[in-house]
């Protein structure tokens, strides 16, 4: 870190650093990891200068005083040296140091952890409570590590019963329905658990305590427990509470989608009228660069293989904020960069990668022009989630457009990926390139609106609880931020997750789709009835986002958010080949509906003259 001086900050993270300690074990029971801790403790305190400004390692003169504290304790218990908890509770009663400052960002209580410290066994031995875990009917296979905090989060418990996993985003989280059973065999309610990465998990907890907790309606998926933490992995779970007599049957949109009598109609009654009241309805506003909201959406815009400072030629190419796009494109693998004054966003220890970003903070609009930095040692320097820092560099290994184009062309193209059109759909005959044309929507001005968004709005993240009635889970992306985004996000996962499937994923299927769309806000024709049935649930999602326009009829602002949505979700390996087909050239459609101003000028032409060049679906 830079700190050529022990303070309090620096001896609370050795506390953190025993494995199995009095420190690490008190905070593991408030569900926060040890690592965790340290990134906010590191991003309180911040790094110093590279340059030394005196000899030695003298302590601050707060830390002084916690020693001194320290050792007279350690005097009255009649030891000769300062002990762990001699340490901790120190710092707890001298009360005002960084430590304890981001302890109570956390809502630690101080006092109530001085006093545990205080009373608290001391055992260094690690220990598994035994839980039975029974399966339903879904069978399932979990790792070792997600069994372990399955246990820990229900002790107490003598079993519990994982009756399904839901299936979830497009992350690696696992998302269980579990029902936990007390040791006279009496059932509690039925609870939704995600279990991800560490990280991940207690930024969805404050994520949650921020913007969610105040905001939902009475009746809903809440975060009653604290996160559930291990010692022994890097992962974490958080248990989704239901009130209103949620049972195991709850199923998300995915698998209910079939069962509900119409989809669309119910995200019309039940998800948009409960959550809207406190969420979207309540929009204002908003004139954004689609930068600001959206970039994160994309690859990386460069992913560098390290270099020190002093192996980086003068000739590098400088990149800082506000940053200029025309010069990123224009380089190439194996070109030198510098970058200034970027944040780091992600810290990935088992790939020695941070992944950083323009801009301070965790919101949406400040995490834009990603950039990959890869081949460090992170167990010599320190990088924290937060930390800013002030020059790193190294040589393009992959830009942005080269990420883009490999996707493409795992779609199989029956056409030029290098041309600036690809083929339309009668009216027009060609459509842009998203790969050429996406950059220029990229600084686009949208007169739009902001509210609360739930930031991942798809299938997997609702859920249709008793009666028919709409739960959300998953807030780690909720934030303030452009309305119509997820609605977007929500069109997308209905077309790649019930669309898609009942057409196929040839490239005519795909077009004709696309003609669909296209022709949302007109008459559906019957041409297609089990195509025309699915696409009236899309239909119920356009007449949502009409009301949440900034300006009635002003199409032009949902199709940024359309077209953004689409360019990411072609890049994902986990969607089917006409799903991710289906995405490229929605982007493609979107950009082109923004080149002609919002209106929307397609006719249903186009789908009689296609269809009657061909009579039978493949």
């Amino acid at each position: 870190m830079q700190h050529y001086y022990i303070g309090v900050e620096h001896l609370f993270i050795g506390l953190l650093d025993i494995q199995g300690g009095l420190t690490s074990s008190l905070l593991e029971e408030r569900g926060l990891t040890t690592e965790y801790v340290v990134d906010a403790i590191r991003r309180k305190a911040g790094k110093g200068n590279r340059q030394r400004l005196w000899a030695g390692m003298p302590n601050t003169p707060r830390a002084d005083v916690v020693l001194g504290i320290a050792n007279d304790l350690a005097l009255e218990s009649n030891n000769r040296e300062i002990s762990e908890r001699d340490l901790l509770i120190a710092i707890l009663d001298e009360n005002d140091s960084i430590p304890v400052r981001v302890l109570r960002k956390f809502e630690v209580d101080t006092d109530q952890l001085s006093h545990d410290a205080r009373t608290k066994a001391l055992n260094y031995q690690q220990s598994q409570p035994y839980i039975k875990i029974d399966f339903g009917q879904q069978a399932l296979t979990l790792p070792e590590e997600t069994l372990f905090i399955l246990r820990r989060m229900f002790y107490g418990y003598s079993q519990i019963r994982v009756d399904r996993r839901l299936t979830g985003g497009y992350t690696s989280a696992v998302i269980l329905v579990v029902t936990p059973i007390a040791a006279d065999g009496l059932e509690d309610a039925a609870v939704v658990v995600k279990i991800d990465d560490a990280d991940m998990i207690l930024d969805e907890a404050q994520r949650y305590e921020t913007h969610v907790k105040s905001s939902l309606p009475p009746l809903t998926a809440r975060l009653e427990d604290k996160p559930t933490t291990s010692e022994t992995s890097d992962m974490a779970g958080l248990k989704y509470t239901f009130i209103a007599g949620m049972n195991s049957s709850a199923q998300d949109l995915r698998e209910a989608a079939h069962d509900l009598d119409n989809l669309g109609e119910w995200l019309r009654r039940e998800l948009y009228p409960y959550f809207g009241k406190t969420w979207w309805k309540q929009n204002r506003p908003y004139r954004f660069q689609v930068w600001t909201e959206y970039d994160w959406l994309l690859p990386p815009l460069l992913t560098l293989d390290y270099l020190p400072e002093e192996q980086i030629p003068t000739t590098a190419a400088l990149l800082r904020d506000p940053l200029r796009r025309t010069r990123v494109n224009k380089l190439e693998y194996g070109d030198p960069v510098m970058i200034e004054n970027f944040t780091v966003q992600r810290v990935y220890h088992d790939k020695n990668m941070i992944q950083v970003s323009v801009g301070k903070g965790s919101e949406a609009a400040r995490r834009a022009y990603k950039i990959n930095i890869r081949g460090l040692n992170l167990a010599e320097d320190a990088y924290y989630r937060g930390e800013v820092i002030e020059r790193i560099g190294g040589r393009v290994w992959e830009t942005r457009a080269a990420a883009l184009m490999a996707a493409a062309q795992a779609l199989e193209p029956d056409f030029d990926l290098q041309a600036d059109t690809i083929p339309g759909i009668g009216k027009p005959e060609r459509l842009p390139n998203p790969i050429l044309a996406h950059d220029d929507l990229l600084d686009r001005y949208v007169d739009g609106t902001l509210s609360k968004i739930h930031g991942d709005l798809h299938l997997g993240n609702i859920l249709v609880g008793p009666n028919g009635s709409a739960f959300l889970i998953d807030f780690a992306q909720t934030r303030n931020g452009h309305t119509l985004f997820d609605w977007a996000s929500l069109e997308v996962s209905l077309l790649t997750d019930v669309v898609m499937p009942v057409i196929g994923d040839d490239w005519y299927s795909v077009r004709l789709v696309l003609r669909y769309i296209a022709s949302l806000q007109k008459d559906l024709p019957d041409t297609v009835p089990v195509l025309n049935e699915v696409m009236q649930h899309v239909l119920a999602v356009r007449e949502i986002a009409r009301e949440c326009l900034a300006r009635d009829g002003s199409w032009s602002e949902y199709y940024v958010a359309l077209a953004m949505c689409a360019l990411r979700a072609y890049t994902w390996d986990t969607l089917s080949l006409g799903a991710r087909r289906l995405m490229f050239c929605l982007a493609g459609l979107g950009i082109y509906e923004l080149r002609q101003r919002g209106t929307l000028t397609l006719d249903e032409g186009p789908i009689t003259d296609f269809l009657n060049d061909r009579t039978e679906l493949n």
